[in-house]
């Protein structure tokens, strides 16, 4: 398994580092019989191995004399060991090698994206450490106590900030505060609110009805005419649905973004088209696939840049609305993580024949409603809508203060003063 994830991000171009052997082995493995014993650790199934890491050292040197029988150095190097030293080798994997861990951090380039695969024992240090049923675990009041020796935690101290550390404490302490995560101070930017202009209503011709599907694209068109500080900082976003649900004017006078810039081959080569396609490092629209995960992923992003980079966006995302569904989770965590952005969701109509009832939109708006930080809106009139979305721009940039500890009560549920995203289905 590790190996297709180590293959997977290689071909997407990330360095790949896998941590698999602690000092301790790797010191073995450059002992005479060291590399036969490597050979059995790489060949080893992940359930046996994880059954002697909870049966303990007398397990590891029987299985492994009868497996090396033919091995008479990697013999003579099990027997080095007793039984505590042999069990602290074979399960000093990369992931728990502090040291290791570090090495690795310090080695990986900062040039471009890296995967860490870390091999590592579930429970590692536990009693049942490697127990296949140690995921619910509870440890019994002797093993917590034994536990607790094991780490020198007198009783009563087991949440003192340095208890069972064989340094000072002022020397604990005097480090932690030079670290760079502490010496740099807040980690949480912040960004100054963009003005929000009046958003005014699209107008039809010889007084005709309009939907409010095609009114939000009339609004964003009215948006990238117009200079205000509010249009250079929306980026829009959809997963292959860009002209279906009506951003289509916007991309032709906003472009969309690439690092390069990429010409409209249609365009060159005089083929009629409604759409222009440029691409450039100016454009404000990013064309996804059809992946709504990663559509909220990337609207947490871009909605997290006040707080993460010090500028502000305001993203909108696009996409059919049954299809939310396919990233719920990504998008419980941006509402978790307070990120900020539009949701704009087009529900299908009712002419679709019945094989097409995957694209009706039934329950999704049990979903507005219940999703913590995302206020959900369901306009009937295009008039409404524009009253929607100018609130919306304003409400994405809201920053009210978290009651603190000595705040008295906190102010409720209702995050008007705190702000959040929106979703207009």
């Amino acid at each position: 398994l590790f190996n297709k994830v180590a293959g997977l991000f290689d071909t997407m171009g990330w360095e790949v580092i896998t941590l698999k052997y602690g000092h301790l082995q790797r010191a073995a493995f450059r002992e005479p019989g060291g590399e036969r014993l490597r050979d059995w650790i790489d060949n080893a199934p992940n359930t046996l191995y994880s059954a002697l890491a909870f049966q303990g050292g007398a397990a590891w040197r029987g299985q492994l004399q009868a497996d090396l029988a033919d091995a008479p150095e990697t013999l003579k190097l099990i027997e080095r060991h007793d039984d505590e030293a042999l069990a602290a080798l074979m399960t000093n994997l990369g992931g728990h090698d502090l040291a290791a861990l570090l090495e690795a951090f310090e080695a990986a380039p900062d040039d471009r994206p890296v995967c860490f695969i870390a091999y590592t024992i579930k429970g590692f240090g536990l009693p049942f450490q490697g127990h296949k049923d140690n995921h619910a675990g509870m440890m019994t009041r002797q093993q917590m106590e034994e536990f607790r020796a094991t780490n020198g935690l007198a009783e009563g101290e087991e949440w003192d900030k340095f208890a069972g550390l064989k340094l000072p404490a002022d020397r604990l302490q005097a480090f932690l505060e030079q670290v760079p995560f502490n010496s740099r101070g807040t980690r949480r930017l912040s960004a100054e609110r963009v003005a929000v202009e009046p958003v005014e209503a699209p107008r039809v011709a010889g007084g005709g009805t309009l939907s409010t599907q095609e009114g939000f694209g009339r609004i964003m068109n009215d948006l990238a005419r117009s200079n205000s500080a509010l249009a250079a900082r929306i980026v829009t976003t959809s997963p292959d649905v860009t002209v279906s649900t009506n951003l289509g004017p916007w991309v032709n006078r906003r472009g969309l973004f690439a690092r390069r810039e990429v010409k409209d081959i249609f365009k060159e080569r005089g083929l009629m088209s409604a759409q222009r396609w440029e691409k450039g490092p100016q454009g404000q629209h990013i064309e996804l696939g059809i992946a709504e995960n990663n559509l909220f992923l990337l609207l947490a992003a871009a909605g997290l840049s006040h707080s993460l980079f010090g500028e502000r966006l305001i993203p909108i995302g696009t996409l059919y609305d049954p299809f939310i569904q396919r990233g719920l989770d990504a998008l419980n965590y941006a509402c978790y993580q307070d990120a900020r952005f539009i949701l704009v969701a087009t529900p299908s109509g009712i002419t679709l024949a019945p094989e097409g009832g995957a694209h009706q939109s039934i329950s999704t708006p049990l979903i507005g409603i219940a999703q913590d930080g995302l206020a959900a809106f369901e306009p009937a009139f295009v008039d409404e809508l524009a009253v929607i979305m100018e609130w919306a721009f304003d409400y994405v940039q809201r920053e009210g203060e978290e009651a603190g500890a000595d705040a008295g009560p906190p102010p409720g549920w209702l995050r008007d003063e705190k702000g959040g995203s929106v979703y207009l289905r």
